[in-house]
């Protein structure tokens, strides 16, 4: 499937469908792969985080990155050259309809990107709200695991995402500072994911257990 997408990103030029399915592929691939590692690996140990705020944060990051791919295939990263404003404004002139349209034709070329300015704007600004969601519901995953080593590994990726994104637009998206910002998607997705998968495993011997009980 990801060979297709990969070939169909070039046939159809470029078609942001095709660009974001295909990234969200990636992102899956590279998910199952790590939740299969950890699965041969022994328990983490018990987390002391609430399972549903867990599963949250995973459901936020994801969205969030799927929302950073679309800003990528209809080259948005820039639609707002400064920040924390856009264009000077805190609410700008949006075109949500155009910016979130997934019926886009195939056909043209979408090299550089077909939208207008408004409806770049309005997925820039998206993915900028989705970055505060992630802030404060990760942000609250790291406060639960404050005790641990890998709690402070989570925040510090969490940070350094945020510092990356923010450079992004005041730097005029330097190809480094793009890349490592690439990067720190899929770290915090496995990270996030690393907490999910370790909870999971806390609630099997609980499972076994009440199985042995009732038998």
């Amino acid at each position: 499937m990801q060979g297709a997408f990969g070939a169909w990103t070039v046939t159809l030029k470029l078609w942001p469908q095709v660009v974001t399915a295909h990234l969200l592929g990636g992102f899956a691939t590279l998910s199952v792969l790590w939740w299969y590692v950890l699965s041969l690996r022994p328990a983490i140990g018990v987390i002391a985080v609430p399972k549903k705020w867990a599963q949250l944060a995973l459901v936020a990051v994801i969205l969030q990155i799927a929302v950073g791919g679309w800003v990528t295939s209809n080259y948005a990263a820039l639609a707002c050259p400064d920040f924390p404003t856009c264009h000077g404004q805190f609410i700008p002139t949006m075109d949500f309809k155009r910016g979130f349209d997934f019926a886009q034709t195939i056909g043209p070329n979408y090299l550089g990107g077909q939208l207008d300015s408004d409806a770049r704007v309005a997925i820039q600004v998206v993915h900028r709200l989705g970055a505060v969601i992630v802030l404060v519901v990760v942000g609250l995953l790291v406060f639960h695991l404050r005790s641990r080593p890998f709690g402070w590994a989570l925040g510090s990726v969490l940070c350094i995402q945020w510092v990356l994104g923010i450079s992004n637009v005041l730097f005029d998206l330097p190809l480094l500072v793009a890349v490592l910002h690439n990067a720190g998607g899929p770290t915090l997705l496995l990270m996030v994911l690393t907490v999910n998968v370790a909870l999971g495993q806390n609630q099997e011997p609980q499972i076994h257990n009440r199985n042995q009980a009732v038998e």
